[in-house]
């Protein structure tokens, strides 16, 4: 972002007034943004972490402002963009001619270099639908650019602009290489290249001009670089390759130079190169080349008896014999004849069934008997009649003269015969139209033969004759299936019936181009009924979270809990992420959950630049890979163990001796270790349909080609847990002569002793599993706080917590304005509900969840009472003061919800 000194002398640089300087100040720069985009219709959502301007931006078009952000972003024009600003005025003539007014949200304002305004981007057909419904908001100028008049007017007046923009201005293959480059492009200032690496790669590029990324990558077996430093040395700039008009990610197609220079001269090489022409199906037309003795010859005349062509000024003649003669002999090689079938032929062709072919193939015998011998071999009473073959041989030759083959007279036209007229009258049928689309396509949803009995009475009514009710039920099936769902059932079933296709637009593919490039996350109950593992106590169904590599299908990490898809859920699935590959994906999707919006969820991506996407509401399909695996996970494995409840999807069927509560043999720590055996040794080792090699093998081959991107990796240390807890709703508290006050909770170290006298704010961040402690930011450090009544709340988590004070609140009712929760009262509480059904219960699914955690993290660092490195938490202190703004336009949560 600029400071207020640059952005002054941007202002004087391009003229702009006060008046304009203090609007854009007051209403841009120092404002929130207007709104909180949200899914719609199909569209995906998400949040991009800016460097350039320190705050997430936002955008609710994955194919346009999406896109549009990246390329903001790494536009060096761009000096600062903002999302969502706020509302201007647009004065408009109606479509009945009256004066009117709006309040408009645009999609950014984006200052450059020399300019500045709003844009708002769309794509063609967005623009050509609001300009049906609203003439005066966009129209087309006399350029053909799409623009709209009415913000022009109000940017005009403060010396500002307008944009419409439209997605054919986004280069698709430069949007795919700064997302391929992200990583690396988020550190351009302070990555570096070894010397030795820089000079191998350039030795291998100068052996080799133009050489493919592919050839490149792979010689790195041979060399001391790898892709990381190739990606690097062009960030650097100290290789050449043209991002506009090659994607990365399709190494063979990317050729790679010097520099810029090197490329230009490369191109100039080849186009100065003689016009040679290729070995290939000769073409005796006039204007054809032929190559003849090195030289390349223009045929200018094909006569009867000679030959004639020209080449470079020189004229030649030969006779049509000796031509020939040199064909054979390859002496002169000419151009490829494209072949070309008449559409006619091929509509025949394609339209006959396999029963048309093997008649035709039948009829062929024949004729080629009767050209071969005439009519005299046709004796045998078994053989067609005579007339009927020369019927036959008529259309073969009849064929053979209208599309060159005679074969094509021999298909049968049985789908030709019959009557092809309409014989229902034109206005039975607008009225068959009327009654289904009034009385049948409604959300009364009536039955089909009572809309027929309506439409019938009408008719005879009218003086028709009604048709039959097959044939009323016949058209009803040929009206539009997605549209008739949607006006009977509602948006949600009619999403079943959309027709799945592939998306034809040279755009990011929708899988991502690399490993961690995207990933999806989700949460599903799974089909299985377990037990304690203590006391053998029916816990019920567990819950796994899985996040999942689009790229390679590879699971990347996953949570097992009793615990309903929580914060705490997407917490640890990141964190079992970071502490396998110390990486998270680049753009995470999700979908509209609750827990996907928690300011701690967002904070955390935010923290490491990683991007959550969402994906529009009731549209599975946007998620279908990890759907899939949830599928595949319950019936090729849950689905095989003791106790799974498969059998109760036909709960009539269940009987004590079936029921899976009573066959429950698995316990939570026994599950989580055979789902570890599941994923990451079995289906990541079985050879994937789509990809047509196993997810580890995909997995390992993209890390080669893309880099394994070292640069970014996040530590797994006791830093990454902290900040991987939840926080308080304002994030911070005050040290007070008790200790720091959390959720009711006093908590204390020594080091408060002289400082609860100053009331100190400190940044805090508690144990969701463990609310016996908390961990305060104090002195650039992170330190380790003791509740009150620790040896009760040690083994407490959050989720009991919540069902505790619900509880306080229930009993205290009558008196609940005076009625105040605080320690003492939770810690009594306990002692007295131990023995409470529902508490047990929670209580040994929470030790349950404990003891998988536990064994999952058992190898790390967790929560140790050190101190951290002073570096480190400056950073991320940095980094938190940049989001701050963006978490605080967050709605926050009950502190104790189910984020």
């Amino acid at each position: 972002m600029l400071s207020e000194l640059e952005f002054e002398s941007w202002c004087e640089r391009n003229d702009i007034s006060r008046e304009t300087r203090e609007y854009i100040n007051k209403n841009i720069r120092f404002a929130q943004p207007a709104r909180s985009v949200g899914g719609w219709g199909e569209n995906l959502t998400g949040k991009y972490p800016s460097r350039k301007m320190g705050v997430t931006i936002q955008w609710e078009s994955g194919k346009v402002e999406g896109p549009a952000v990246l390329m903001l972003e790494n536009d060096d024009e761009v000096l600062e963009y903002y999302d969502q600003p706020n509302k201007i005025n647009l004065s408009f003539i109606s479509n009945s001619g009256k004066k009117g007014g709006t309040l408009y949200t645009p999609d950014f304002f984006v200052i450059r270099k020399n300019s500045a305004g709003w844009e708002e981007w769309k794509n063609e057909k967005d623009y050509i639908s609001s300009a049906k419904k609203q003439k005066w908001k966009y129209a087309k100028n006399e350029k053909g650019f799409w623009s709209c008049p009415p913000g022009e007017e109000f940017a005009k007046d403060l010396g500002l602009t307008f944009s419409a923009r439209i997605d054919t201005e986004i280069n698709w293959n430069l949007h795919r290489n700064f997302t391929f480059l992200d990583d690396y492009l988020r550190r351009r200032k302070s990555i570096e290249v070894k010397v030795e690496c820089l000079e191998e790669i350039k030795r291998v590029i100068f052996q080799e001009p133009g050489i493919s990324l592919k050839l490149l990558i792979e010689k790195s077996n041979d060399y001391v670089y790898n892709a990381d430093d190739i990606y690097k040395s062009i960030i650097k700039n100290e290789i050449f390759v043209d991002l506009s008009v090659s994607a990365l990610a399709e190494p063979e197609t990317v050729n790679v130079f010097l520099h810029k220079e090197h490329s230009e001269m490369y191109k100039n090489l080849i186009t100065c190169d003689i016009d040679m022409i290729y070995p290939s199906q000769i073409s005796l037309e006039v204007g054809s080349k032929i190559l003849w003795d090195n030289h390349v010859w223009k045929l200018i005349n094909i006569g009867h008896n000679s030959v004639s062509m020209i080449s470079e000024g020189l004229y030649n003649e030969l006779p049509k014999e000796l031509f020939d003669s040199l064909i054979n002999q390859g002496k002169i090689i000419g151009e490829l004849k494209e072949q070309r079938i008449d559409n006619s032929l091929i509509d025949i062709i394609t339209s006959a069934s396999e029963e048309d072919y093997k008649v035709a193939n039948d009829r062929l015998r024949y004729v080629k008997k009767y050209l071969a011998s005439g009519s005299k071999q046709f004796d045998s009473i078994l053989e067609p009649s005579l007339r009927t073959i020369r019927y036959w041989v008529k259309n073969y030759r009849q064929a053979e003269k209208l599309f060159g083959n005679g074969y094509i007279g021999l298909i049968p036209e049985h789908k030709n015969k019959g009557n092809r007229y309409e014989r229902i009258n034109i206005k039975v049928t607008e009225l068959m139209d009327f009654y289904i689309e009034n009385e049948y396509e409604t959300k009364v949803q009536k039955h089909k033969s009572i809309v027929y009995g309506l439409f019938a009475n009408a008719c005879r009514e009218e003086g028709y004759i009604p048709p039959s009710l097959t044939t009323f039920c016949k058209r009803i099936k040929e009206r539009s299936q997605e549209k008739q769902t949607m006006k009977r059932q509602g948006k949600r079933a009619q999403y079943q019936t959309k027709v799945y296709y592939w998306e034809l637009e040279k755009t990011t593919p929708r899988h991502g181009d690399f490993p961690f490039n995207i990933g999806h996350l989700d949460h599903t109950e799974l089909d299985i009924e377990l037990l304690c593992s203590r006391t053998g106590k029916k816990l019920g169904r567990p819950y796994l979270s899985l996040l999942i590599d689009a790229y390679s299908r590879k699971v990347l990490s996953y949570y097992l809990s009793f615990e309903p898809p929580s914060y705490r859920s997407c917490m640890m699935v990141l964190r079992d992420c970071v502490r396998r590959f110390n990486r998270m994906p680049q753009q995470i999707v999700v979908d509209n959950g609750k827990e996907f919006h928690s300011v701690y969820f967002e904070t955390l991506l935010a923290m490491y630049e990683r991007e959550p996407k969402r994906r529009p509401p009731a549209n599975p399909r946007f998620g279908s890979i990890l759907e899939r695996l949830f599928g595949t996970t319950n019936t090729n494995f849950i689905h095989n163990l003791y106790g799974n409840t498969k059998i109760t999807k036909n709960v009539r069927g269940v009987t004590k001796s079936v029921d899976p509560k009573n066959l429950a043999t698995w316990n939570l720590i026994d599950l989580s270790s055979a789902l570890e055996e599941f994923f990451f040794e079995l289906y990541d080792t079985i050879e994937h349909p789509s990809l047509g090699l196993t997810p580890r093998e995909t997995f390992k081959r993209g890390l080669f080609y893309s880099g394994e991107r070292k640069e970014i990796y996040i530590p797994y240390d006791r830093l990454f847990e902290i900040l991987t807890l939840p926080s308080s709703k304002t994030g911070e508290a005050t040290i007070q002569q008790a200790g720091v006050k959390i959720n009711y909770i006093y908590y204390w170290n020594d080091e408060f002793k002289s400082l609860h006298s100053q009331k100190k704010k400190v940044k805090i961040r508690f144990d969701p599993f463990n609310i016996g402690v908390a961990y305060i930011y104090l002195n650039k450090r992170w330190i380790k706080c003791h509740s009150q009544y620790y040896s009760i709340f040690k083994n407490i988590t959050q989720k009991q917590l919540k069902y505790i004070t619900t509880e306080l609140r229930k009993s205290k009712q009558l008196h609940s304005k005076s009625f105040t929760i605080n320690a003492q009262r939770i810690a009594d509480f306990i002692s007295k509900i131990e023995n409470n059904e529902h508490y047990s219960i929670l209580k040994s699914r929470a030790d349950e969840t404990k003891k998988v955690i536990y064994a999952v993290f058992n190898d790390s660092s967790l929560l140790e009472e050190e101190s951290l490195n002073n570096v480190d938490i400056i950073k991320t202190s940095n980094e938190i003061e940049l989001i701050k703004d963006e978490v605080q336009t967050i709605e926050l949560l009950d502190t104790y919800g189910d984020f």
